[in-house]
């Protein structure tokens, strides 16, 4: 795979959130350890509660699962954004990509004219 025509950003989020999900799924699919490391590492010796840890452990395990699939989702997303992101610049004329490239110069260098453009007169 040639790292040259796929943009930096990218990749570096792609590896980002490819670690946060299995971070995240790691957690939902045992909580019960990282409660306990939470816990030994945060919260004062308390009453111990069964109880209490049980419906702790349940939700971790509910939402975990659900911000674990929010990120895959996302990472894939971002993988398919880089994977087709050669061919949607080819896809794009030149005198487009040059319009492209004059707008970001115009918004980086002067922010307010490109306010102008979308404020009523």
């Amino acid at each position: 795979m040639d790292t040259s025509k796929y943009p930096i950003e990218y990749q570096i989020a792609c590896i980002v959130l490819t670690a946060l999900f299995l971070w995240s799924f790691s957690i939902a699919r045992e909580p019960r350890g990282w409660r306990r490391l939470f816990q030994s590492m945060f919260s004062k010796s308390e009453s111990f509660s069964v109880n209490k840890n049980k419906v702790i452990d349940e939700s971790l395990k509910r939402y975990g699962i659900f911000v674990a699939m929010t990120i895959l989702v996302v990472d894939v997303t971002c993988f398919v954004m880089m994977v087709t992101h050669p061919l949607r610049m080819k896809q794009i004329s030149k005198e487009e990509r040059e319009q492209q490239l004059e707008m970001q110069k115009v918004i980086q260098g002067n922010p307010e004219a490109a306010r102008v453009g979308i404020m009523p007169k």
